[in-house]
């Protein structure tokens, strides 16, 4: 209980000194949380709407592997897979951008098509308008988050999708990705937006009999491919293309690289920090060490008072920086990037932070072991 006396009286010691160190961790620790959110939030909501629908597997284009790059199926491929003996469900989607106009402004939105009797594949969290007002023709239900860019946009009007004119039935939320709003249509209203591929598809969503396995549907579309009765198509599972999905993001779409940075630069704040304090405070305290050492303390407890400052302003740290990541990261989400902090990306944080502590203060440590304790009977 002394030793926690000293440690902390020792720390508070110098109130302003106190406060700017940790001014300048929890900073450092909320970049790295806010940055780690980031990466969790964007990788999470880029396949969150595929994680709602309930096929397990996927048909895409044999130059195609993830959901951001479908490329055009055929119907005619479609039908052919719909009369397989050993497929018992198949559905088309459409998952394609198009330009989202008006009069004053153009956005980029993201197409849903869908089969509208599908019990797999549905709209969501419908906070304006009817699903089944999409039966009329050209008409769509938009992410609310359009109104970002479009303030006045109300159900009933009408706006250039694509290459046609579209009728606003409904609202509907949490379907996007970060800045980029999603938009549900018929598949025939959807195929309608862009009629320069025709009766196409950008996937289709299968469910296999229970005796045939995804490498049999593989073969047999393989030698259909061979017959040339179809396109050459690949079969994926839903986890295969997630993984695929985010590898794309994370390397092509530059998330990896911005995130590394921005983790990396918080962490040399951090050490810098531990580093230059900790050092300062063996400077400043030579003859009050030297004390403690000619008194008998022992190589265990200076550890641990020193350790233990560390202990404390990186946990203080921490709970300021996560704190204001998560509010943050509420303002931001609402803006369009999505944060999501995990609780064991959260501690492995705090462990990292605590390793990183205690690596930085092993050379101050070991100086106050080299003191002389004479030193305190010196003038």
């Amino acid at each position: 209980m002394k030793m926690v006396n000293l440690t902390i009286r020792d720390l508070f010691h110098k109130k302003g000194k106190f406060i700017m160190i940790l001014l300048g961790l929890s900073i450092s620790i909320f970049l790295v949380q806010y940055s780690a959110g980031m990466y969790n939030g964007v990788l999470v909501q880029s396949t969150d709407t595929f994680d709602r629908f309930e096929f397990n597997m996927w048909v895409l284009t044999e130059d195609a592997d993830n959901f951001f790059e479908g490329e055009p199926i055929n119907d005619s491929s479609y039908e052919l897979i719909k009369t397989m003996s050993d497929v018992d469900d198949v559905e088309r989607l459409i998952f394609q951008g198009a330009n989202f106009e008006t009069e004053d402004y153009v956005a980029d939105v993201t197409l849903l098509g869908y089969e509208l009797n599908s019990e797999k594949i549905k709209p969501w969290d419908i906070i304006k308008g009817d699903v089944d007002d999409l039966e009329e023709e050209n008409t769509i239900i938009v992410d609310e988050s359009i109104k970002n860019d479009f303030p006045e946009l109300k159900i009933g009007d009408h706006v250039q999708f694509g290459e046609a004119k579209m009728e606003i039935v409904g609202f509907c939320k949490n379907t996007r990705f970060m800045f980029n709003p999603y938009a549900w249509a018929s598949i025939e209203t959807a195929q309608n937006i862009a009629p320069f591929y025709g009766n196409w598809s950008s996937m289709i969503g299968v469910e296999l009999e229970d005796d045939y396995d995804m490498d049999d549907f593989q073969d047999d579309l393989d030698e259909m491919y061979d017959l040339e009765l179809i396109e050459e198509l690949e079969v994926f599972t839903k986890d295969e293309l997630k993984e695929n999905t985010h590898t794309m993001i994370i390397n092509e779409g530059g998330l990896g690289g911005a995130i590394y940075i921005l983790v990396g630069l918080g962490f040399f704040v951090a050490m810098i920090i531990i580093t230059v304090v900790m050092y300062q405070t063996i400077q400043e305290k030579i003859p009050e060490f030297g004390t403690l050492k000619a008194i008998g303390a022992s190589k265990v407890f200076l550890n641990k008072m020193l350790l233990g400052q560390v202990f404390i302003l990186i946990t203080l740290s921490f709970i300021i920086g996560t704190i204001l990541a998560f509010i943050f990261g509420a303002l931001g989400g609402g803006a369009g990037i999505p944060i999501l902090l995990d609780f064991f990306t959260s501690i492995a944080i705090y462990l990292a932070y605590l390793g990183v502590g205690i690596l930085c203060s092993l050379f101050s440590v070991s100086k106050v072991h080299r003191i002389d304790p004479a030193i305190v009977f010196k003038g």
